[in-house]
């Protein structure tokens, strides 16, 4: 059984994501008034999480289901590139240190 598989939880991850757009913006557009840039791995996940936030409530205005809009969401902002710049740095890093490269 998948997590949106169950109604009651399909609705409760809407209402998370739908109620947070708001203050998702309102704190996207203040840390971007003061210079913000993202910078290590809470900085990316917390840019990761409001591209989430943002990309499903506009695929939800355009009328697109629950798991669709969530599943969109997640590849429209792994596609971010800040977010595919860390990504590629932590997997090079994680490589080096597999094979012993200091």
């Amino acid at each position: 059984m998948g997590l949106l598989d169950d109604k009651q939880l399909r609705e409760a991850v809407d209402d998370l994501l739908s109620s947070a757009a708001n203050p998702a913006d309102s704190l996207m557009n203040r840390l971007h008034a003061l210079g913000w840039k993202p910078v290590g791995e809470a900085h990316i996940t917390l840019l990761g999480l409001m591209l989430i936030i943002h990309h499903y409530n506009v695929k939800r205005d355009e009328g697109h289901d629950i798991e669709e809009s969530l599943s969109n969401s997640y590849i429209e902002s792994m596609d971010h590139p800040t977010i595919q710049k860390y990504m590629a740095k932590a997997a090079a890093d994680a490589m080096d240190k597999g094979i012993g490269v200091q």
